[in-house]
């Protein structure tokens, strides 16, 4: 997709209220490769025909809510495109906070595995 392609369907989303996000910015990119833009301002998509930029963008928008946010709403529908790094130290921060084993949990496993809960529940208890 060109620059200005690109500019258009942010500048068109923004006319929407709408903020994209990288994904639906992706996807805009593939559905729009090799497309040109018309005299009339039109999207010509080869092979396809041509269609509006506010048509697109609501077609987009159809396809993948989740792409979009509000840009009024301080509530974002849109997931964020956040870093592997910050989803690994969010993965981890939750893999911390396990749940408590019992005295009935352990009296449900046997072997290996209530072992290594009874190391779980010794350690949780400070002993």
């Amino acid at each position: 997709m060109s620059d200005h392609l690109e500019s258009l369907i942010l500048t068109e989303a923004r006319r929407q209220n709408l903020r994209p996000n990288a994904d639906a910015v992706r996807q805009a990119a593939i559905d729009l490769a090799g497309a040109s833009l018309t005299a009339q301002n039109l999207i010509n998509l080869p092979g396809k025909g041509s269609i509006s930029p506010a048509d697109y963008i609501r077609s987009l928008h159809d396809q993948m809510p989740e792409g979009f946010g509000s840009i009024d709403s301080e509530n974002h529908t849109a997931k964020p495109s956040d870093s592997l790094t910050e989803r690994y130290k969010a993965e981890i921060a939750a893999s911390r906070k396990q749940s408590r084993i019992t005295e009935t949990d352990l009296a449900r496993y046997t072997g290996l595995t209530r072992k290594y809960m009874k190391e779980r529940y010794r350690a949780a208890q400070g002993k």
